[in-house]
């Protein structure tokens, strides 16, 4: 009992410990797996019929420059697809250009951490 006791204290104190701080190279990553969810539910909208005027109206109401950056050229690349191309295995499509697009954001060079909400 008083192994068990000491053992559930043990296991309570690590569960509270701090989280070290991420790293610049952590959350760049974090902001650029966000980029990529951001892809993954654009390319959902156009395979359902969303329009590109209704993607753009949405993307430019974005206040942080280097998101609106991203979200606008994932727009211009999505509806560059043909829909019968992004329409055959809709979840590969989406999964595909998701890698694709959080590879390309971790790849481009950064000053600073952009504000953004992940998504």
């Amino acid at each position: 009992m008083n192994k068990l006791f000491t053992l559930m204290v043990l296991v309570a104190l690590v569960g509270c410990a701090e989280k070290k701080p991420l790293t610049a190279e952590e959350q760049w990553k974090g902001y650029c797996t966000s980029v990529g969810n951001a892809a993954n539910t654009i390319m959902y909208d156009r395979q359902n019929a969303i329009d590109k005027a209704a993607a753009l109206e949405h993307a430019s109401k974005i206040e942080d420059e280097t998101t609106k950056t991203f979200i606008l050229d994932i727009i211009e690349q999505v509806y560059a697809f043909p829909l019968a191309e992004i329409t055959v295995d809709p979840q590969a499509s989406r999964d595909q250009f998701k890698q694709k697009i959080t590879e390309k954001c971790i790849a481009t060079p950064h000053d600073k951490m952009p504000d953004y909400k992940p998504f």
